[in-house]
C-alpha cells in the first residue's frame, strides 16, 4: 500500500458522526417519540378542527360527539383489558396464546357491532335525537373493523416498538383528517366525519398487518387462557364500566338539556381538552407501563426510584403546559375559531383541570398495576364515581350545566388523593415531589392568565 492510497482522516469526521448518533438516539428515545407523536397528532387535530368548524355548523360536532359517546359506552361496558393482559402474561409472545386472545377480541367486536346496529334507533330516541339513528348504525361497523386488526398493536408495546406504533398513529390520523375535510367540502354534513372515522379504522387495521412481522392470526380457543383473561378482566371490566359512567354521563345529560349547537361547543371544548390527555394516555401506556412492568419483574427493589426517575422531567414540562391551557383557554379558542365558538372557552377552562391532574394519577395507576395490584384501577374509579355522585347533582342544581362541567373537570382530584394513599401504603410515594409538580402547574396557570390578559 502506497502512502498516496491512504485517505486522510478529517478531524471533524468522528465528532460529527458521534453528534449525529447522539441526536438519533435522543430522537428515538421512547419518551421523545411519544412527545413528537402527540405534537403531530394535535397539530392534525387543530388543522381538522379549524377547517371543519368553517365548513360545518356547530350542530355537526354535537351529533358526532354524541355518536362517539354512545359507541364509547358500549366499548367500555365490554372492556376485557386485552392490552394489559397480553403485556403482563408469561406467554405474551406465544403464537397460540395470541391467536386465542385475538379470537376472543374479534367475537367481542362482532357482538358489539350487531348490538349497536339493532339498538341504534332506540338509543337515538332515548337521548331525544332520532335524527342520529342512521349514522349511529353505520358507525357500529368501526367495532368490527377494529376487531379485525392484528394484535401486533399490543405485542409491539411489549417489545418496545414505540416508533413503529407512533408512525401508524400518525398515518391513521392523517388519513382521517384528509378524509373528513375532503368529504366535508362535498357533503357539508356530519356524515363526512362519520365516514372519515371508518376510513381511518380500515387503514389502521391494514397497517397493523403490513407494518409488523408475525402479525397474522388465526381462529383458536383455549379454555385455560379464557379463564385467565376473565380472572384478570374482572376488575378491568368493572373499572371500565365506571369509567364509562364518569366520562360520558356529562355528555348524555347535557345532550338532553342543551340545544344541539351548544352541545357542539361543549364537544369541541372536550376535544381540545383531550390534547394533553392523548399524551398522558400514550406516555403512560407506551413508556411508563412497560418500564414499570420490566422493573417489577427484574429488580422490584428499584421500583420507587424508577417510578419518579422515569417521569420526572416529562412531568415538569407537562404540568407547566397543562396549567397554561387552563389559564390561556380563551386565547386558544379565539385563535382557532370564529366568534360563534367563543363560549367553548369557558367549557375548556373547566374541563382542562382533568388533564392537569391526570399524568400523576395515570402514572400511579401504571406502577400499581405493573406490580400486580390490578384492583387499584377499579378502586380509583370508585373514588371518581363517588365524587360525581355526590357533587354532580349538587353542582347541577346550584349552577346549572356549568356546575356539572366544573364537577367533571375536577374528577381527578379524589383519584389523586387516593393514589397518594395507595403509593404510600406500598412504599412508593414521595409527597414532596408530587406537591412540587403541582406547584409547577400553578405557575403555568398564572402564566396562561397573564398572556390572556395581555393578548385579549
Amino acid at each position: 500500500m502506497t502512502a498516496s492510497s491512504v485517505e486522510p482522516i478529517s478531524v471533524e469526521q468522528t465528532p460529527s458522526r458521534d453528534l449525529r448518533r447522539t441526536i438519533a438516539k435522543l430522537l428515538l428515545r421512547d419518551t421523545n417519540i411519544v412527545v413528537g407523536t402527540v405534537i403531530a397528532s394535535n397539530v392534525l387535530r387543530m388543522i381538522s378542527s379549524i377547517v371543519l368548524t368553517r365548513l360545518l355548523m356547530p350542530e355537526a360536532f354535537g351529533t358526532v360527539g354524541l355518536i362517539s359517546s354512545i359507541a364509547f359506552v358500549l366499548s367500555m361496558i365490554s372492556d376485557l383489558g386485552f392490552q394489559a393482559f397480553v403485556i403482563r402474561h408469561r406467554d405474551g409472545a406465544e403464537r397460540r396464546f395470541l391467536d386465542v386472545i385475538w379470537t376472543i377480541r374479534l367475537v367481542r367486536a362482532a357482538v358489539l357491532t350487531l348490538v349497536l346496529v339493532m339498538l341504534a334507533t332506540p338509543i337515538a330516541n332515548l337521548v331525544h335525537r332520532p335524527v342520529i339513528a342512521a349514522a349511529l348504525a353505520v358507525s357500529a361497523i368501526q367495532f368490527l373493523i377494529d376487531g379485525c386488526s392484528s394484535l401486533s398493536l399490543v405485542t409491539a408495546l411489549r417489545e418496545r416498538q414505540v416508533a413503529r406504533l407512533s408512525a401508524l398513529d400518525i398515518i391513521g390520523s392523517s388519513v382521517q383528517v384528509a378524509a373528513a375535510i375532503g368529504l366535508a367540502l362535498v357533503w357539508r354534513t356530519y356524515w363526512s366525519i362519520v365516514a372519515s372515522m371508518l376510513i381511518s379504522s380500515a387503514v389502521r387495521t391494514a397497517l397493523s398487518y403490513v407494518m409488523f412481522t408475525h402479525s397474522r392470526r388465526r381462529m383458536a380457543y383455549d379454555a385455560d387462557y379464557a379463564r385467565e383473561l376473565w380472572r384478570f378482566a374482572r376488575f378491568v371490566t368493572g373499572s371500565s364500566i365506571i369509567s364509562m359512567v364518569l366520562m360520558q354521563s356529562d355528555k348524555l345529560v347535557l345532550a338532553r338539556i342543551l340545544p344541539l349547537d351548544m352541545l357542539g361547543l361543549y364537544m369541541l371544548a372536550a376535544n381540545l381538552a383531550l390534547a394533553p390527555m392523548s399524551f398522558t394516555v400514550s406516555y403512560a401506556n407506551r413508556v411508563l407501563y412497560p418500564t414499570y412492568a420490566r422493573t417489577w419483574r427484574e429488580t422490584p427493589d428499584r421500583l420507587r426510584t424508577v417510578f419518579y426517575q422515569q417521569r420526572r422531567t416529562v412531568s415538569m414540562l407537562y404540568m407547566a403546559a397543562a396549567g397554561g391551557l387552563i389559564g390561556g383557554a380563551p386565547l386558544l379558542v379565539a385563535l382557532l375559531y370564529d366568534d360563534r365558538y367563543a363560549q367553548a372557552a369557558l367549557y375548556l377552562r373547566l374541563l382542562a383541570f382533568t388533564p392537569f391532574l391526570a399524568l400523576a394519577t395515570y402514572s400511579a395507576n401504571e406502577v400499581l398495576t405493573a406490580s400486580g395490584r390490578v384492583e387499584m384501577t377499579f378502586h380509583a374509579n370508585i373514588a371518581r364515581l363517588v365524587w360525581l355522585a355526590v357533587f354532580g347533582p349538587v353542582s347541577f342544581l346550584t349552577a346549572g350545566p356549568l356546575g356539572l362541567v366544573a364537577c367533571v373537570g375536577g374528577l381527578e382530584l379524589p383519584t389523586l388523593l387516593y393514589s397518594w394513599v395507595q403509593l404510600h401504603r406500598v412504599g412508593l410515594l414521595h409527597l414532596g415531589e408530587e406537591i412540587g409538580l403541582l406547584g409547577i402547574g400553578g405557575i403555568g396557570i398564572a402564566a396562561g392568565y397573564a398572556v390572556c390578559a395581555i393578548a385579549l
